[in-house]
């Protein structure tokens, strides 16, 4: 009996044994087919200048730059492309390192090391719910996931016009915010400041006027409460501090949206308005 129920151990372990190497093995398989930004890994003595930028950029800052994949579907429907070399290389070079990385290092280096993306995709277009949709403001960026950004626009954005860039890089931000609240949430407080209020689909109705009465820093930031949020960024990294504390100071609503939103950023280690101020001057001064 003994030597019975020893050799049903033996059976069972050989067969647990077994379907844990199949497993693995089915693992390791699909690991190797997934198609995950299919970017080659290309020797070095065939780098182009891109691939040097990003590769420095990479041991200086700690950021993948990823410019070069096939167009991908991330979920059902979301659809993006590469941008073309020459602008991606331009790109990189003034937005990427210049605008966002080398100022945001310098000046707060402790929300840099926590807050810093690893990963930033460059879209030639922008990020769209269907390959045919061609709506410029169809998803700036990767705005759900704390560890990855992206932009969309490279090909179109002309780097000469100074306030073209200094929109985009703007966008970047309010594109972050989303990245903050999904890490750490925005609170239930700033949810309840305009409960019951927001516009949902109906914001493209509204003027701006109507929304900042409404308690909105623009007529977008009603669509739902992580828009609000993201606005209120948007807000603080586009206008001078005097300028945007007198928009603020005209509304209690908005009030309270900046003292909430300021407070989650200065905690952190940013201070929204000097980096306002810090961009402003790098896109327009020199």
């Amino acid at each position: 009996m003994k030597k019975l129920f020893i050799y049903t151990l033996l059976i069972l372990a050989g067969i647990s044994s077994f379907l844990s190497c199949s497993k693995e093995d089915k693992v390791t398989l699909e690991k190797e087919n997934l198609d995950y930004f299919a970017i080659i890994n290309k020797p070095k003595e065939k780098w182009n200048a891109l691939d040097s930028l990003c590769d420095t950029i990479y041991r200086d800052y700690g950021v993948k730059i990823v410019y070069e994949y096939t167009p991908q579907v991330i979920r059902p429907n979301d659809f993006y492309y590469p941008p073309t070399y020459d602008k991606a290389l331009a790109y990189t070079r003034k937005v990427m390192k210049t605008l966002w990385l080398e100022p945001l290092k310098k000046n707060f280096p402790d929300y840099f090391k926590r807050e810093t993306p690893i990963e930033f995709i460059l879209m030639g277009g922008y990020y769209h719910g269907h390959p045919t949709n061609t709506d410029i403001a169809a998803g700036a960026g990767f705005n759900g996931q704390f560890y990855r950004l992206g932009m969309g626009g490279v090909n179109n954005l002309d780097l000469s016009n100074k306030a073209a860039v200094h929109d985009h890089v703007v966008t970047l931000w309010h594109e972050h915010a989303h990245n903050q609240d999904v890490k750490y949430g925005r609170g239930e407080i700033f949810d309840r400041i305009s409960i019951g209020t927001y516009y949902k689909e109906a914001w493209n109705t509204k003027t701006e006027p109507q929304a900042v009465t409404d308690g909105f820093f623009r007529k977008y930031g009603g669509f739902a409460p992580e828009e609000d949020f993201a606005t209120t960024v948007e807000h603080l990294t586009r206008f001078p501090k005097n300028d945007a504390l007198t928009l603020i100071n005209s509304n209690e609503k908005l009030k309270r949206k900046y003292n909430l939103v300021n407070k989650f950023y200065l905690d952190k280690g940013m201070d929204l308005h000097k980096l306002q101020s810090i961009v402003y001057d790098l896109v327009y001064k020199k």
